[in-house]
């Protein structure tokens, strides 16, 4: 057995990645990645009564290129008698018509492919993405030039949660597993070659095109020869330290939440929280304690403020900076009452209260 195929299978058996009988909707673009993780896919899936969902996405990025790309990965399909769900986006139509770079047009684009597919399928579904362990360290690298936290530094988890539609709204999700993600790029080569795949090549992966790309082959190529050879391998073991410590303070910040929200029936008497459900037609604010809140160490009050906005559908572009508001109005160090969160989203203290809504 080759070594991509090896750790491919620890890394699903040690993270319970899959379970006998899901059905994994597999992001197939047609490059090494996720060529390799398909085909080992294939199989797993004799073994535990898998049902493989190929999606291809045609990000029409590259003209021509993207339609072989996509020819590739349908012949591929077919071989195992699969039909892959080809969806064709203009990602720079995209990306400009929600201002936006390209890069986030295209993940945006996948992922709402891969949702549609998933919910229509229905049951027991898993999103099989293929990033690998290169990809996580320059994620990680990426993220510190940005300035990041503990979460950040953790990088990509094995397993993640993925909505589709906004929370408390119906909106479904599913889980997104990286089973590809302790397997280096030259050990999934090594397997591409030795099985003889052919995976397609995207030129723009060796251009300096993006931020990532420049990490990639600029930045950790010069650390390595200057500084540390293992310097990916360091980056990952980083990467790994943090999310245990980020999954000790997520479940501690659970209890915490609990513990400090003022009960439903109490919510209404709050006037903007009754404001707010009014209006939304459902109970989008949550009440927490002020003194209990205050009290909490400052990496902990922070991580209950995250999990209120997310708890009613504000997960992303919550900064620093907005927390270190929060903080203000909640310790008493400004006279101010409300700091506004991003998407109309506000943190409001009242009376023994702070709610989110």
């Amino acid at each position: 057995m080759l070594k991509a195929e090896k750790q491919i299978r620890e890394t699903i058996c040690t993270h319970n990645l899959i379970e006998k009988g899901d059905h994994i909707v597999m992001g197939l673009s047609g490059g090494p990645d996720s060529v390799c993780l398909f085909h080992v896919l294939q199989k797993i899936a004799e073994e535990m009564q898998l049902i493989i969902h190929p999606v291809h996405i045609n990000h029409r990025f590259r003209p021509g290129a993207a339609e072989e790309d996509q020819a590739y990965v349908e012949k591929l399909s077919q071989q195992y008698g699969l039909k892959a769900e080809v969806f064709t986006v203009d990602c720079n139509a995209l990306a400009e018509e929600l201002s936006m770079t390209s890069e986030e047009a295209g993940r945006k684009a996948r992922y709402d492919a891969f949702l549609q597919v998933a919910e229509e399928i229905g049951g027991h579904v898993k999103i099989a993405v293929a990033h690998n362990a290169n990809d996580q360290a320059e994620t990680v690298l990426f993220r510190i030039l940005r300035g990041t936290g503990m979460d950040g530094i953790a990088g990509m988890a094995y397993e993640r949660e993925e909505r589709r539609g906004a929370a408390g709204a119906g909106g479904s999700s599913f889980r997104i597993i990286r089973p590809l993600l302790d397997t280096w790029r030259e050990d999934v080569e090594e397997y591409c070659s030795e099985m003889e795949l052919h995976p397609v090549t995207d030129h723009t992966n060796n251009e300096e095109l993006y931020a990532r790309n420049k990490i990639r082959l600029d930045l950790i190529p010069y650390i390595e020869a200057k500084y540390n050879s293992n310097f990916q391998e360091g980056l990952v073991r980083m990467a790994k330290i943090a999310a245990a410590d980020k999954d000790f303070f997520w479940t501690e910040t659970a209890q915490a939440y609990e513990r400090l929200k003022v009960p439903a029936a109490e919510n209404l008497k709050v006037p903007a929280a009754a404001e707010a459900a009014d209006s939304a037609g459902d109970a989008f604010a949550v009440v927490l304690d002020w003194r209990g809140l205050a009290e909490c160490h400052e990496a902990l009050r922070h991580r209950v403020i995250l999990k209120a906005f997310s708890d009613i559908g504000l997960e992303k572009d919550i900064t620093a900076e907005r927390l270190e508001a929060a903080d203000k109005i909640i310790l008493g160090r400004v006279g101010g009452k409300k700091v506004e969160f991003p998407h109309g989203h506000t943190l409001y203290v009242g009376k023994g209260v702070v709610e989110i809504s």
